[in-house]
């Protein structure tokens, strides 16, 4: 009988324990060196592809934790490509990341305010525009031969016009042409968007840095440009 209340205890405990490491912080890893926000991005996609995410922040917890604020760490810019869900490729949770996703991860003057209000109001010092491989915005740019998009049939000929004027795309179509260079395609797409935010007032301001990634959807590991 005591063995089997001894068993019993010893099974609650590990319960208990495996619910708090849900809720330890992962900016210190072993080692006791913090880790900068690129760290933790990059640390948290590599628990991602070992498949040993350990999903911080996923709990009622953190929701009451986060209902009178948030300081995420991070902001990102990414494609609605339901394919690339930036909490789960880098394995964060409630509160860490400030999320701003359109077709082709494309700026305009309304992801701008959005941007400026997680850095001025939320303190955010990192940005980070995350492409990623097989992006339907630009196959439809690298596939539109003969400048189709200027008859505006739909709203994707605007995306597709957009992607189309970016400086970054016309040097690297007069390069490579476009339809032999998809992956130079979407890094120039990537590095428009940081352009864009590196010249905000705001972001200079506040002394932010802006980073490029791309996400490979086929292996899921996200890569700094």
């Amino acid at each position: 009988m005591k063995r089997k209340i001894a068993l019993l205890v010893m099974l609650i405990f590990s319960l208990v324990g495996c619910k708090n490491n849900k809720n330890t912080s992962v900016d210190i890893p072993q080692g006791g060196t913090k880790l900068t926000d690129v760290e933790k991005l990059v640390t948290g996609n590599q628990r991602f592809l070992d498949e040993k995410s350990i999903h911080p922040h996923q709990n009622k917890e953190s929701v009451l934790e986060n209902q009178d604020g948030q300081k995420p760490f991070a902001v990102v810019v990414t494609c609605s490509d339901s394919r690339v869900s930036p909490e789960i490729v880098f394995d964060q949770g409630i509160g860490d990341l400030f999320v701003i996703r359109n077709a082709g991860n494309l700026i305009s003057d309304i992801d701008l305010g959005s941007i400026e209000y997680a850095v001025e109001h939320l303190d955010s010092k990192l940005i980070v525009v995350l492409g990623h491989t097989e992006c339907g915005a630009i196959k439809a740019y690298i596939n539109d031969k003969n400048g189709s998009y200027k008859n505006h049939f739909n709203h994707i000929d605007d995306i597709v016009e957009t992607i189309s004027n970016e400086d970054e795309e016309i040097e690297a179509d007069k390069k490579t042409p476009k339809a032999s260079n998809y992956l130079g395609a979407i890094d120039a797409n990537i590095k428009h968007s940081v352009k864009l935010i590196e010249d905000n007032k705001i972001v200079k301001e506040h002394h932010v840095k802006v980073i490029a990634m791309r996400y490979d959807v086929h292996t899921g590991k996200v890569s700094q440009l």
